[in-house]
């Protein structure tokens, strides 16, 4: 099984609808598509894998919430987030790692986009 998305617990971005009432969105990382800063902004390099990296204390047992992900880019920077503020969904599924033939992002398909 492979990480195909992270989702953030209690971190996010804020924005301000159109009426000045302010809302907090979680921050989102799908592997295929774009790798955005924490402002929604593109930064040109896209996410190509996210590995779980476990935590093991000192008697040999995994904490998972001390434990982080690894973002990898496509720019080969490598990405640390800590576990205990990001949900993973995993997959079996590999056609869904990749994004589809002809060129819906991973989060359209993921989450019902035209394909």
């Amino acid at each position: 099984m492979k990480i195909v998305s992270l989702q953030s617990v209690g971190l996010g971005a804020s924005y301000a609808r159109g009426n000045g009432e302010k809302f907090n969105a979680p921050y989102e990382i799908y592997v295929g598509t774009t790798f955005l800063d924490a402002a929604g902004n593109s930064l040109d390099t896209t996410v190509t894998e996210i590995k779980n990296i476990p935590y093991f204390g000192v008697s040999g047992d995994s904490i998972p919430a001390l434990g982080t992900y690894e973002v990898h880019t496509s720019d080969r920077h490598i990405r640390v987030l800590p576990a205990d503020k990001y949900i993973a969904e995993w997959s079996d599924d590999t056609d869904r790692i990749s994004p589809d033939d002809i060129g819906n992002d991973i989060h359209e398909f993921l989450h019902g986009g035209d394909k």
